[in-house]
């Protein structure tokens, strides 16, 4: 039916904007992608590698530098459309996995570096999307939404890589985390998002984002929930690269 008042005009932008639903799929599809290959990973570098402590050490090198990268993954922000910087992340996924699939310690490396870069440009572009699109009162909703479907990603991907891995081999993973990684591209640029043109950019000159970690770390609950993602990643990798063995 068309609209024919101008209060259905001015309700018709708002009808269309993204909601609550839109970040959620956008989340789980991503989800997918990472989930998919984040128990491969840590098999195929102790296949390349074969010893824990030399596998121990490539993991801090490579976790320390991806988390260098990350801090200073805000600084896109300020020379890139939020779009681009969405589909830049994603494509680092993709670019991710096809280093990964060359079964190679640099191609290991590389891939680890991209992943943990692209999930971080993800993960920061949809929350300014959120906090753009989503009311202050439906964020609750909103963000249990977007968990709740991000939990079927992350319970089934993890044992869908690993069989891709051991079934069809070494490349059957990666093919399947970055065709997820193509699927929310085309979700995304389908959906149109864009900035809300209701937001003005601040007048202030940006926080350079590593003189934040003090702030952070003075906080006792963000070290607290810092120590238990940590701990719980690190413990994942160890009892999967173990029972590799």
């Amino acid at each position: 039916m068309l609209a024919t008042s101008p209060r259905d005009l001015i309700r018709l932008p708002a009808a269309l904007q993204p909601g609550a639903w839109a970040f959620a799929l956008l989340f789980a599809v991503e989800s997918m992608s990472r989930a998919s290959i984040v128990s491969v990973v840590p098999i195929q570098a102790f296949d390349l590698i074969g010893d824990e402590q030399r596998l121990s050490a490539f993991y801090f090198i490579v976790g320390s530098i991806g988390m260098c990268a990350t801090l200073c993954a805000p600084l896109l922000f300020q020379r890139f459309k939020r779009r681009s910087v969405y589909t830049f992340g994603a494509l680092l996924l993709v670019l991710a996995c096809v280093l990964f699939a060359t079964h190679t310690l640099a191609g290991q490396a590389g891939g680890m570096f991209l992943r943990t870069l692209g999930g971080a440009t993800l993960a920061i572009t949809l929350n300014l999307y959120i906090m753009e699109f989503i009311p202050k009162q439906g964020l609750v909703q909103s963000e249990s939404l977007r968990l709740a479907l991000g939990t079927f990603a992350w319970a089934a991907g993890p044992s869908i890589g690993v069989w891709l891995y051991v079934r069809f081999g070494v490349a059957a993973p990666f093919l399947w985390a970055a065709a997820w990684a193509l699927i929310l591209i085309a979700l995304f640029w389908a959906l149109r998002l864009s900035g809300n043109p209701a937001i003005k950019p601040g007048q202030l000159r940006p926080v350079n984002p590593i003189a934040n970690i003090r702030r952070f770390v003075a906080q006792p609950r963000l070290r607290l929930s810092w120590l238990i993602a940590f701990g719980r990643s690190c413990y994942w990798g160890h009892s999967t690269s173990t029972r590799r063995c």
